[in-house]
């Protein structure tokens, strides 16, 4: 695979048709030596209409903030024009421990390079498997998917573990 196709040279993040294969990998690591896996979905919101200035800090900002905030194991990319991380080896409390320690440490305001204040926040859907036979890609992705949207709709900076209906972070 050419080295562009395998990770984004401007993020450092994994593009979405490499993470989807590593999570294809992790996957099938964790159905055949039962070990737990973690998804963290995310979506940025910004101002109306933001510039082409306001993006691109932001998407500096949430890749950098990504590289600093996870663990080495761990595989940070875009995913369908937002971000994913998958976190072998991690179980669900891990997960959302990590997911708000995210929250908790992501500055909500940025500058541009030409000096244009800008406020930004992100919302969290976890979805974690314990592995084993039953685990599949499509199924956590879908799950993280719930999660996501419902942390949306509860608004900025919110926290939604699937399966827990009632993990509001706000």
């Amino acid at each position: 695979m050419e080295q562009q196709k395998r990770i984004d040279a401007s993020s450092g993040l994994f593009p979405q048709a490499m993470l989807e294969t590593l999570l294809a990998h992790e996957v099938a690591r964790s159905r055949r030596y039962p070990s737990p896996i973690a998804l963290l979905y995310f979506a940025m919101r910004f101002p109306r209409d933001p510039s082409p200035e306001i993006v691109e800090s932001a998407q500096i900002l949430i890749a950098n903030h990504l590289h600093a905030a996870m663990r080495e194991a761990d595989l940070p990319g875009h995913y369908e024009g937002n971000y994913m991380v998958i976190m072998p080896a991690t179980e669900s409390d891990g997960a959302k421990v990590a997911a708000q320690r995210m929250l908790e440490n992501f500055p909500h305001s940025q500058i541009t390079r030409t000096a244009e204040l800008f406020k930004l926040s992100i919302c969290i859907g976890v979805a974690a498997h314990k592995g084993g036979p039953d685990i599949s890609a499509a199924q956590l992705l879908s799950n993280a998917s719930t999660a996501l949207w419902e942390a949306q709709r509860r608004g900025p900076k919110t926290l939604v573990v699937y399966g827990e209906t009632d993990s509001k972070n706000a």
